[in-house]
């Protein structure tokens, strides 16, 4: 019974930790992503206000040289509209990719091989899932008396423990997040 306290105390301990863990990670992440949100919005928003009055002057620019402002406009029309082509064929590479890496450094998993990570978790949960399923399958049917007052016997254990344990765990789950 005493290595059961223990180990939900170092459970309950360990818990406690990857919780302030978590939290601390995500904080300087979320401030870290917030900062550079913060910035980028206040470059667009002054950017925008800058690339309108040059558009203008360019505009007016043109007009003034072919003696029609609305075919200076025209022009500068199709010169934007050409770029914003060229910058939505190549947003992958542009944009996606760099906001991607900046994002896995930020959140601290620059380097890590998605493909390895994904590939593990899905393997991971296969196991689980397999030891699950062994756990709470049904025993083999008993061959005599004696087993089967040994299986019920088992099962009527098994089944007291793994209550009391719960319990335990929820006590405990109740006290550390009192706190």
């Amino acid at each position: 019974m005493n290595e059961f306290k223990e180990l939900f105390e170092q459970l309950k301990k360990y818990l406690e930790l990857q919780r302030q863990n978590v939290a601390v990670t995500t904080a300087e992440g979320m401030s870290k992503v917030l900062s550079a949100v913060v910035v980028a919005l206040l470059f667009i928003m002054i950017g925008s206000v800058m690339l309108l009055l040059l558009s203008l002057a360019a505009a007016y620019w043109l007009g003034d040289i072919l003696q029609n402002n609305a075919l200076g406009f025209l022009i500068l029309f199709a010169i934007v509209s050409l770029i914003l082509l060229v910058i939505w064929l190549n947003r992958k590479k542009w944009i996606a990719e760099p906001l991607e890496t900046m994002t896995s450094d930020v959140m601290g998993v620059s380097g890590v091989d998605k493909a390895k990570v994904k590939s593990e978790a899905a393997e991971s949960q296969e196991n689980l899932t397999k030891s699950f399923n062994a756990a709470i399958s049904p025993l083999p049917k008993a061959k005599s008396k004696i087993e089967t007052i040994s299986q019920f016997i088992s099962r009527g254990t098994m089944i007291f423990e793994g209550i009391m344990f719960g319990i335990k765990m929820m006590r405990g789950l109740r006290k550390a997040f009192k706190k």
